[in-house]
């Protein structure tokens, strides 16, 4: 039996909220394990659905039993790429049996408010920043700081998905540092920052994989001017300067950048006037309980929780709004390609009083990916199968899953059709690559977004 205390970040300090343990720690992820809020948490936050490690988990006095994982570790611990560095770093071969290595190693400064205490070591080493142009050359001496050093300043070498990912932050200074090796108080800009996938049996990224992430940069952009809610541009981040937008630097032989890399502001971390607030991030595999990495998971079950969600947080009026921004972004994936869309690449955000649906990211052509990447969130087979979808039928299955009228989710798809409509013009205008332009297939074809959404009944 080993133990591990989780810890959130609230009112400008790390707090001690529940202690986990695991019962059978061999098991890994498959072994159970109680989690019980310690007593001073739930006099003070019981209340706060950002200090909640999981809508799944009520703040209260008594022990959750779990038979396997709580899913929301699995938001916490290191995965993909992430994952494959802890195990190189430690020379481990993967497997279950190391779940609890990594949760206890990695988990010093994950995406959201959350992190592993075990985790976080006291160091008297002070914190090494970098010029932008070390990281964009991928510098050895910044890789060296990054990698190694990676364990003692946090999971900065990976956030978690199957590019390799830092986090990083920009500093008063205007040096780059590791996520968590700076103190708050010299912070300016917190930053996800993205290389492409290394699909090539050497290790080495593909054509595609460049195109791919140039392409997603392009993809924001498209997404603001359509008027949703997406990184980089978050609507909630009032205080957010000009030079923290989604920002994309490609290969550049001049400037020795030799790797594509893309910088993504870190839409759960926010700076005010009186400090530094991490927001509350939870994925819909958690929200479901789900813990097997890339699993099948059906929309309606992902909306039927939702809603639950959006009910029991008091926001019932708000249930229909949330029904149709979900629609809109599965309309969105598809007519750009970007068939990632496990439960893992899709969030909400829980603040005090509150939830909404988190952002938009990881959107790309994730198509044009030569591993052969197809959707895992789908509609039945009824309404998806083979690249054909009925988008009545679909507004019917989330109304069913949701007790909201069939006929406004349909009303609120079809405005949002309209937009769409002029999509090879916006993309041109937003920086689409003009192989992805001209790209002229059934799962990806632009130019061809006005006559597929007439022949889904979107458009008259």
């Amino acid at each position: 039996m080993e133990t591990l205390t989780l810890q959130t970040y609230l009112d400008g300090q790390w707090l001690d909220a529940c202690v986990l343990t695991f019962h059978e720690p061999d098991k890994g992820r498959h072994g159970r394990v109680s989690l019980e809020y310690s007593a001073s948490y739930v006099a003070k936050h019981q209340s706060n659905l950002a200090a909640r490690v999981s809508m799944r988990y009520p703040i209260d006095f008594f022990p959750h039993e779990c038979d396997i994982w709580p899913a929301f570790l699995f938001d916490v611990m290191p995965m993909g790429a992430g994952r494959r560095y802890w195990l190189q770093r430690e020379n481990l071969m993967d497997g279950t049996q190391q779940d609890l290595h990594l949760l206890r190693l990695g988990s010093r400064s994950p995406i959201g408010n959350m992190r592993v205490k075990e985790s976080c070591s006291d160091s008297d080493i002070a914190p090494l920043g970098f010029a932008m142009a070390d990281v964009l050359s991928r510098d050895t001496h910044f890789l060296d700081y990054a990698r190694e050093h990676g364990a003692a300043v946090g999971g900065a070498s990976g956030a978690g998905g199957d590019a390799p990912k830092f986090q990083l932050i920009s500093g008063q200074d205007g040096l780059y540092y590791p996520e968590a090796s700076l103190p708050d108080s010299d912070a300016n800009e917190f930053f996800l920052v993205k290389f492409p996938r290394q699909s090539s049996i050497q290790g080495r990224p593909l054509a595609s994989d460049i195109l791919v992430l140039e392409t997603e940069a392009a993809y924001y952009r498209i997404a603001k001017r359509l008027g949703l809610n997406v990184v980089g541009y978050a609507q909630y981040e009032t205080n957010q300067s000009e030079s923290a937008n989604v920002s994309y630097f490609g290969a550049d032989e001049e400037k020795r950048i030799t790797t594509p890399s893309l910088w993504l502001p870190r839409f759960d971390r926010l700076k005010g006037v009186d400090g530094m607030y991490r927001c509350a991030i939870e994925s819909l595999y958690s929200l479901v309980g789900n813990t097997e990495p890339g699993a099948t998971v059906p929309h309606g079950v992902y909306l039927k929780q939702l809603a639950d969600d959006w009910r029991d947080a008091g926001q019932e009026d708000d249930v229909e709004e949330m029904v149709v921004e979900y629609l809109r972004r599965d309309l969105l994936n598809i007519v750009l390609g970007n068939s990632d869309n496990h439960g893992r690449n899709t969030s909400i955000i829980r603040w005090e009083g509150g939830i909404d649906l988190a952002p938009i990211y990881d959107l790309a052509p994730m198509v044009l990916d030569d591993s052969g990447i197809t959707r895992t969130s789908r509609w039945s087979n009824e309404n998806e199968l083979g690249g054909r979808y009925d988008w009545r039928g679909i507004c019917a299955e989330a109304s069913a899953a949701t007790q909201v009228n069939c006929d406004a989710l349909w009303s609120g798809l079809c405005d949002f059709a309209k937009k769409l409509a002029p999509l090879k013009r916006l993309a041109e205008e937003c920086g689409v690559p003009d192989e992805v332009l001209n790209h002229h297939v059934a799962s990806l074809n632009l130019s061809g977004t006005e006559e597929r959404l007439k022949t889904w009944g979107l458009l008259p």
